[in-house]
């Protein structure tokens, strides 16, 4: 018989998920971490958002992130930027109390998968980390969307345009007539482009620019 909490062929048993909390409230941290474990979750918490941030960039098993708001913040989307730079690719659940209302409103836009109230009772807790759960496969392809769209507008003007008329099908010596340079240029410029945007192929920067593209679409 197989004991599944054993290592199979030298492997380590793959990692429980986490669920991260930051909060300065232990009453509320106390009914996470009930909820947590009732989905069978390891449960990490911080008082501070940006070290919790910190301590869920070097997990790669995050089910979901919960983040008391902070009126002090007066800037959300820097923690939408640290959540992306640290590569934190996990639904966020945005905690409020009753109390808040719309004054909440540019922290849920910019941060929000999902919004609870420090109000909730556990199994009201529990359905929320579901609710987050159930959105993984969707804020990872968020995060493919946004890396793709920033990784495209990092090249240079005639980069993008030669990248353009590759994705178009454009041969190199007809770009290199549409842009009035030799076609060695366009071979340089397009290995640059190749580098710049970490592909190695026309198709995988095909779906770069394509995904790229989506990003007014998605956010």
């Amino acid at each position: 018989m197989i004991n599944h909490n054993e290592t199979l062929a030298g492997l380590a048993p793959t990692p429980k998920p986490a669920v991260y909390a930051a909060s300065k409230d232990p009453a509320w941290l106390a009914k996470v971490g009930q909820a947590a474990q009732a989905e069978n979750c390891r449960f990490q918490t911080s008082s501070s958002i940006t070290s919790l941030i910190n301590q869920a960039a070097a997990d790669n098993h995050v089910a979901c992130v919960l983040l008391d708001y902070d009126p002090r913040i007066q800037q959300w989307t820097s923690i939408e930027q640290l959540l992306f730079e640290k590569d934190v690719i996990a639904p966020v659940v945005l905690v409020l109390d009753d109390s808040m209302g719309l004054s909440a409103s540019e922290a849920v836009a910019r941060i929000a998968h999902v919004v609870a109230i420090n109000s909730m009772e556990v199994h009201e807790i529990i359905e929320t980390i579901q609710d987050a759960m159930a959105l993984s496969t969707l804020v990872s392809h968020q995060f493919d969307v946004l890396r793709c769209h920033r990784l495209y507008q990092s090249l240079p003007e005639r980069q993008r345009k030669i990248v353009d008329f590759v994705v178009e099908g454009s041969p190199n010596k007809q770009i290199a007539t549409k842009l009035k340079v030799s076609v060695k240029t366009i071979e340089r410029e397009r290995q640059k482009a190749y580098r710049q945007l970490n592909v190695r192929s026309t198709a995988e920067m095909t779906r770069v620019v394509i995904l790229g593209s989506l990003h007014d679409v998605v956010f």
